[in-house]
């Protein structure tokens, strides 16, 4: 196999310039033209497109050039990185007309393809040779790749070498592939650890009412820590420190003639929550629903007020110390770690009980709590695995 390559000729160009006239009477011109898949010469499968012209030659070559003609297009369909669209011009052009070998192609006659092949069959320099030459073109800028010929005397050894020579022709492309930079991705780490806080709008219905009793608007805050399981499950333990304020207004049936009182009663208690988090990615953000059960702790006595003076310390307790809470959370990367906000609704299993504690008619004080969160927090991530999305 040796490099040929013949410059073009005067004939040739006188050619190419009546084609190029030819071009724009459709009508005369009978020419399988290429549907473009899209705007970079690729077909559906991300393939690009090879237009496979008529190879060129006497009528001597005829059968040798059909033969190659196949042969050509299965050759460049066995790359594999490429999808060969065989032109066909009428014969009545054809005999008229010849089209050139060692120019690049006229594009109407290869609209939609990456790349063309052109080429031809002639006689060699000894009686019973033959030579294939082929042109590969770049058609982005009509520009030539690589040539080269296969010389022969017997057709069937020619077929049999025609893969490596398309082969060798195709390994001259260099294509610049342009990748897009991933977006940056979120680690997403085996351990987290967060704290936060927020304003916790609470209601205490006492267990012979029906409808929210008294209101009541508390601090709240803690700290968290979570595992995760998969890419988009994680178990979270809370620690969260809370008080409540119960309150109570009302006249003192008691006292004569009767006065308005205002009774409070306060406590504080530790909330421990047990969450199973569900983690979405949504851009930038981190989408977390999430539900679980907790345990209330009672931390010391509860605090009654009269007239916002301090009257009398009780002990507190609940029936049933559990609760169920869900909620939603929203994250985004900031830092070395994430800011995070949350909603949350929760309600207490059990009643509490304020021991010898009477409000201002008289009753005891039991109530059940249903409650708001809403907090903000940070959080940091330890032993980074992988990135979030990937599975």
């Amino acid at each position: 196999m040796t490099r040929k390559f013949s410059p073009p000729s005067a004939k040739s160009a006188v050619t190419a310039a009546i084609l190029g006239v030819l071009v724009i009477f459709p009508a005369l011109l009978s020419a399988q033209t290429l549907p473009a898949e899209n705007n970079r010469g690729l077909d559906y499968e991300g393939r690009s497109v090879v237009a496979v012209l008529p190879l060129a030659g006497d009528e001597a070559e005829a059968e040798m050039i059909r033969r190659f003609q196949g042969g050509l297009m299965e050759s460049v369909t066995a790359l594999g990185r490429y999808s060969p669209r065989e032109i066909r011009v009428s014969t009545v052009i054809a005999a008229e007309l010849e089209i050139p070998t060692d120019m690049p192609p006229v594009p109407a006659l290869v609209s939609g393809a990456r790349y063309a092949l052109t080429g031809g069959v002639y006689p060699g320099n000894r009686s019973g040779d033959f030579y294939l030459q082929l042109w590969l073109w770049d058609m982005a800028g009509s520009t030539m790749i690589y040539t080269d010929d296969l010389v022969y005397d017997d057709i069937d050894g020619a077929m049999e070498s025609l893969p490596g020579l398309v082969e060798w022709l195709f390994s001259h492309i260099h294509e610049t592939v342009i990748e897009t930079p991933a977006a940056r991705a979120w680690l997403d780490p085996l351990f987290m650890f967060g704290i936060r806080a927020g304003l916790s709008p609470r209601s205490y219905i006492e267990p012979e009412e029906n409808s929210s009793g008294a209101l009541a608007l508390n601090l709240e805050g803690g700290v968290s820590g979570a595992i995760r399981l998969t890419p988009l499950l994680s178990f979270q333990l809370e620690i969260s420190l809370t008080n409540d304020s119960v309150v109570y207004r009302g006249l003192d049936s008691i006292s004569t003639p009767p006065v308005l009182e205002n009774e409070k009663l306060t406590s504080l208690s530790l909330t421990v929550p047990l969450l199973l988090k569900a983690n979405f990615r949504a851009g930038l953000f981190r989408i977390s629903p999430l539900a679980g059960f907790y345990l209330v702790l009672p931390l010391g006595k509860s605090h009654f007020y009269k007239n916002n003076e301090k009257e009398a310390s009780y002990p507190w307790s609940l029936s049933v110390p559990l609760g169920f809470t869900l909620g939603i959370e929203g994250a985004r990367q900031y830092g070395s770690g994430r800011i995070f906000t949350g909603l949350r609704y929760g309600v207490d299993f059990g009643t509490a009980s304020i021991d010898d504690a009477k409000t201002h008619d008289g009753y005891d004080v039991r109530y059940r709590r249903h409650s708001f969160s809403l907090y903000l927090g940070y959080e940091f991530g330890f032993y980074d695995g992988k990135k979030l999305g990937e599975l």
